[in-house]
């Protein structure tokens, strides 16, 4: 039983030593909270392997008691065999002594099991501080990590987007207001050109018109001017 208890607490406590000197990437989050999922799964099982020990250790200590209560006992009771004058009892407290020495041989063997098991619990009991201590170190760097790895991202994009606004600000192939109020007077130039011509092109109808009718109105003139000479030349000649 000791043999094969020992050969599982050093797998154990091997692989506890092999965890807390694992080489982490502290740059790495998703790494960082992964390892400290393994620190949790294995601190529940050194927690439930150290009160396993405990457990077996106090079983130890009780044997080791009882035995020793029970030599002491028997070795009483086979001096007051011995010394109480009658020899017909003595081979009574033989027995007794042949039992003694069987539980001191049997209380050796418990004795290098509860050493054993000492030396067990003590080993679980100092992992066990160890892997509490070091999961909560890694519980807080994961908490400064995400904190700094969410500041990191708020800064990349403040900057992603003064740098935008940078290049919009300093485009020279871009939209210039310059050019754009430039073009707006060329446009503005030509339209009151085009309004200037149209303005002439309705204006010189209007004197045309305003010509054909004064010649017409001088033609009526000259035509009832005749036509009154006319008249007055033919009263006289009567």
């Amino acid at each position: 039983m000791a043999s094969i208890w020992q050969k599982i607490r050093t797998l154990t406590l091997g692989n506890l030593h092999e965890l807390l000197d694992a080489a982490i990437d502290l740059n790495s989050v998703a790494a960082c909270k992964q390892y400290v999922r393994d620190l949790e799964e294995a601190k529940d099982k050194m927690r439930d392997e150290a009160a396993a020990a405990r457990g077996r250790l106090g079983q130890s200590q009780a044997a080791v008691a009882t035995l020793e209560h029970q030599i002491e006992t028997d070795t009483e009771g086979a001096q007051l065999l011995l010394d109480d004058g009658d020899d017909s009892n003595d081979g009574d407290a033989q027995k007794l002594m042949e039992g003694v020495v069987q539980k001191q041989e049997l209380l050796e063997t418990k004795k290098a099991q509860l050493a054993t098991d000492k030396q067990v619990a003590d080993a679980l009991g100092d992992a066990v501080r160890k892997i509490t201590s070091k999961h909560a170190e890694m519980v807080n760097n994961v908490r400064r990590l995400e904190s700094l790895e969410q500041q990191t991202k708020a800064q990349e994009q403040a900057t992603a987007a003064l740098k935008q606004a940078g290049k919009i600000a300093n485009s020279t192939d871009g939209v210039s207001v310059d050019n754009v109020e430039q073009r707006l007077r060329d446009r503005a130039a030509a339209s009151s050109e085009k309004f200037k011509d149209a303005m002439a092109d309705v204006s010189g109808g209007s004197v045309q018109e305003s010509l054909q009718s004064a010649k017409a109105k001088q033609l009526i003139a000259q035509m009832r001017a005749k036509k009154a000479g006319t008249a007055a030349g033919g009263a006289a000649g009567g």
